[in-house]
């Protein structure tokens, strides 16, 4: 295989198919790499919540770039054409939504309260850029008139995220954890269809919070929200994440 890069959690090889080798890392970033750590068993665990995820939404109509995982730290995929985008879906106010409102920079929609946690009724569709040093939100004339994805592109890709929303959220149902909000990635691939890549479900790019918790008036988190808050023990929070949705 060769070496391509290295991003923030992951090293990437070409096979000699032209396939990418996604390798998962025990590396951990936040504030755009200004805070890093390794974490033991991370890699693995998140490689494995992504096999999971990759499968339970290919069963459920979602086309992937997955193709399989040959160790537990290592996934194949199809190589793709990146869309320079990133999608978000929220459905509660957290994180750079709140930061950024209370900047002055975004609204929230009618209704929604200026507090973490608060819900977002129907959930909310962002983009961000991909590509850029610090990723930055986007919006859909934007994207448009860089050629990032067309008007029918963009609607095509709303409906898939909320679609994926609606698969992850009731399977999470089950296990007692709230998807508050994640992120994804797509990319087209000869002949320009577009699917979803990178990785989807895992506590690297959602917030995961407990729902018994919740609903005393506590947010706990399972997912990078502890490490960039420094309220505890990453692989301890990722462990117990992976054992309730296995266990589902």
């Amino acid at each position: 295989m060769t070496y391509i890069s290295s991003g923030k959690a992951k090293d990437i090889y070409e096979t000699p198919d032209g396939n990418l080798l996604f390798e998962f890392t025990d590396r951990v970033t936040a504030f755009d790499g200004l805070k890093k750590a390794e974490y033991k068993e991370k890699g693995e665990i998140t490689c494995r919540l992504a096999e999971y995820w990759f499968n339970v939404l290919e069963q459920e109509g979602i086309p992937t770039h997955y193709i399989s995982c040959p160790t537990p730290t290592s996934m194949l995929v199809k190589r793709l054409d990146i869309v320079p985008v990133e999608v978000i879906w929220r459905n509660y106010a957290a994180g750079s939504l709140l930061r950024r409102y209370n900047a002055g920079e975004v609204k929230l929609p009618d209704g929604v309260e200026p507090k973490e946690g608060a819900p977002i009724p129907g959930g909310m569709i962002e983009f961000t850029t991909k590509f850029e040093a610090v990723d930055r939100p986007v919006d859909v004339k934007e994207i448009q008139f860089n050629g990032w994805l067309s008007e029918q592109e963009i609607e095509y890709v709303t409906k898939l995220t909320k679609r994926i929303n609606e698969i992850l959220s009731r399977k999470l149902d089950d296990t007692g954890i709230i998807l508050a909000d994640f992120k994804v990635e797509y990319g087209r691939i000869p002949g320009g269809e577009i699917i979803l890549a990178d990785e989807a479900g895992t506590p690297d790019g959602c917030r995961f919070w407990d729902k018994a918790e919740f609903e005393n008036g506590v947010i706990k988190s399972l997912d990078k929200d502890v490490f960039r808050k420094g309220i505890g023990d990453l692989s301890a929070a990722y462990g117990e994440l992976f054992e309730r949705i296995q266990k589902s």
